[in-house]
């Protein structure tokens, strides 16, 4: 089963833990260990059942309509919980002695457990004939009021036969446990086939040595004739060797050679021995080598691992014997133990800076990490989103985002910087105008007041300036690393302006508007253009000064902002003043009117009968407003003699307020 799903999530591009089986998220708990084996036969089906959620469900159907499973496969389409009538359950039901791993399918495993699964865990055969559906602790399972069941193909206790749990430690234990006792089981065997094998051999060479004794005749073992025959012929040889000098020579070379002979069977006996030491020796390590190769901690070798451990072997000096085998193979171990901790160590290193960027990766798009956690155990969900990336082409969409980050960055970076150079520029220019027309005007007796503007060094729009610098830096390089950190400053600017905070509002209004850059100062010259004074405010000033300073300046304000696209003289530029002058004497009504007429502007006044005659030289035309009872208003021409600049006054004024217009 757990290839089975490994092949649909391999090719689905999933993780395995995206598709689970009920069973892992499902277990006994400890407290009711004694229903174990019984729950296990009920819910051994259902936790073989794979949980598809609803976002894989059409990818996972398709796949396995279309698959040859060569098994059976029932899954579940998990979604919203439905909410249904609570059904009440017993209190001794299995799923009170279930364990749900929570997580996306808790909710959906408990409204199923409960649903399907109400089971009651009996004690006696007398309760479970009385319930509907009951369960033994000797599993037998009571399905309704006629499906009885029980499976005894194998023992309700035969833990390798059970599937649930959070993790499969114990039954890997009991495994492990089970496959040492088979090993040994096999090794007994092994010993046992060899001891009949060896008696066999014995028994075959004994009916082999009978049926050569069964078949000998008695000539062939009656040895007196064949004695007597041997004493003769010796006799005879005796007697020719006595009689024959040369034979006598010969007989003694003879027995010179038999002598040498026996030497030559000792030796040959000794080494023989020898032999037979080493063919025990031999088998001996050939037996231990064999029952080694038994073992069942031992696992097949790879070529690599053969290949790399007989090079690690051969340079070990003094030269590998039998003899030093075993301290060859200490030192051997303990280089490769130590080897083992140095990867150990690089591997617990290389995972933490893995994780350290699954980390980051999340940080930084939590809508795209957020169903992951930091740990090697998601890493195959994060190679499949970042094949997933590789497919939908990122690296071309990267390589068009540095190209726009170069070139319209850069633009857009080097246009605002223009612009803000620019308004400054425009804000001195017309400056100079205003000032020009200021020059034309006392402010004073031989004095002209002079505006100047200075930078007021603002912190905010310093770094903001220096930001945008340091964006233009290195604008075409094609250095990665530099474009990224450009980019991080780019994308914090843009959050900044585009923020709608209020403090946030406040920043982008100083750093954008350039009016806010500069102040504006008054500098009082005479003629020889030596400073007399300078004005930062009105503070310390008479009234009549500071009335004086507040039109002056309100003049050239006006003459700023009408300047026009070609920062000209207004075409059209009237300004009505209300209640002009009441305070002001002559000297300086005159003053502010000239300055007013210098810059341009077609003036409007209304002011006391006091200042008419003041003001007769700077107007076209006038009238007088008369109000009685606060309800009533009335208008009177007044001629004007453009000769003269002298208005045709009637006697009756009195009480009146004249308007005039420049």
């Amino acid at each position: 089963m757990l290839g089975l799903r490994t092949a649909i999530t391999r090719t689905l591009g999933l993780a395995d833990a995206a598709l689970p089986f009920a069973g892992e998220l499902i277990e006994v708990d400890p407290r009711e260990e004694v229903w174990r084996g019984a729950i296990e036969r009920v819910l051994h089906g259902f936790a073989l059942s794979l949980l598809v959620e609803e976002r894989y469900y059409s990818a996972v159907s398709g796949y396995v309509n279309e698959a040859h499973l060569g098994g059976r496969l029932v899954y579940f389409r998990v979604g919203r919980v439905e909410e249904v009538a609570a059904r009440p359950i017993s209190a001794n039901s299995i799923y009170h002695k279930l364990q749900i791993q929570t997580g996306t399918f808790a909710a959906w495993l408990e409204t199923d457990l409960k649903h399907r699964f109400d089971y009651a865990c009996v004690d006696s055969m007398q309760a479970f004939r009385n319930a509907e559906r009951a369960l033994t602790r000797e599993g037998q399972v009571r399905h309704g009021k006629t499906r009885h069941e029980k499976n005894d193909r194998f023992r309700i206790d035969d833990r390798s036969q059970w599937v649930l749990g959070f993790d499969n430690r114990e039954k890997l234990a009991l495994f492990e446990k089970e496959a040492q006792r088979l090993a040994d089981e096999v090794a007994t065997l092994d010993r046992r086939v060899r001891g009949l094998t060896d008696a066999d051999a014995a028994q075959a060479d004994r009916a082999l040595v009978c049926r050569d004794l069964a078949n000998v005749q008695w000539q062939e073992i009656d040895v007196v004739p064949l004695i007597e025959r041997i004493g003769d012929i010796e006799r005879v040889l005796r007697e020719a060797r006595e009689s024959s000098p040369a034979l006598q020579e010969l007989g003694h070379r003879i027995e010179s050679q038999l002598g040498r002979v026996d030497k030559l069977d000792e030796g040959l006996v000794s080494v023989r021995a020898h032999i037979q030491s080493l063919e025990k020796d031999t088998r001996e390590k050939e037996e231990k080598l064999q029952a080694l190769g038994r073992e069942p901690a031992l696992m097949s070798l790879t070529a690599v691992q053969i290949a790399e451990l007989s090079a690690r072997f051969d340079a070990q000096s003094p030269k590998l014997t039998l003899d030093n085998i075993d301290r060859s193979a200490q030192r051997v171990e303990r280089a490769l133990t130590d080897e083992l901790e140095a990867m150990a160590d690089r591997h617990n290193k290389l995972a933490r800076a893995i994780e350290e960027r699954f980390a980051e990766f999340q940080r930084r798009w939590p809508m795209d990490g957020g169903d992951m956690d930091a740990t090697l155990s998601s890493a195959t969900d994060f190679l499949a989103k970042l094949k997933r990336l590789e497919t939908d082409g990122l690296p071309a969409h990267e390589q068009r985002f540095f190209d726009l980050l170069r070139n319209q960055s850069h633009q857009n970076l080097a246009a605002l910087s223009t612009y803000l150079n620019q308004a400054r520029k425009t804000i001195l220019d017309r400056m100079e105008l205003v000032n020009e027309s200021l020059s034309q005007a006392e402010f004073n007796v031989g004095t002209r007041l002079r505006i100047a503007a200075s930078d007021r060094q603002l912190p905010e729009v310093r770094e903001f300036r220096q930001e945008i610098h340091q964006a233009l830096s290195h604008a075409w390089t094609d250095d990665r690393e530099q474009a990224e950190n450009r980019f991080l400053i780019l994308r914090s600017l843009v959050q900044r302006l585009a923020s709608q905070e209020a403090a946030e509002r406040r920043w982008r209004e100083t750093v954008l508007d350039v009016r806010l850059h500069v102040e504006f100062i008054g500098r009082e010259v005479d003629l020889e253009g030596c400073e007399v004074e300078v004005y930062r405010s009105g503070a310390g000033k008479s009234g009549g000064q500071r009335q004086k300073l507040a039109t002056t300046c309100l003049a050239a304000a006006l003459r700023y902002q009408l300047g026009g696209a070609d920062h000209g003289a207004p075409v059209y530029a009237p300004v009505v003043l209300d209640e002009a002058f009441d305070k002001a004497d002559n000297e300086f009504t005159a003053l502010a009117m000239n300055i007013f007429a210098n810059f341009g502007f077609q003036m409007i006044v209304a002011t006391p009968l006091k200042s008419v005659m003041t003001l007769e030289p700077f107007i076209g035309g006038a009238c007088f407003v008369h109000i009685s009872e606060r309800r009533h208003s009335s208008i009177l021409m007044i001629e004007y003699d453009a000769d003269h600049q002298r208005l045709k006054l009637p006697e009756r004024t009195h009480g009146e307020t004249p308007v005039a217009a420049t």
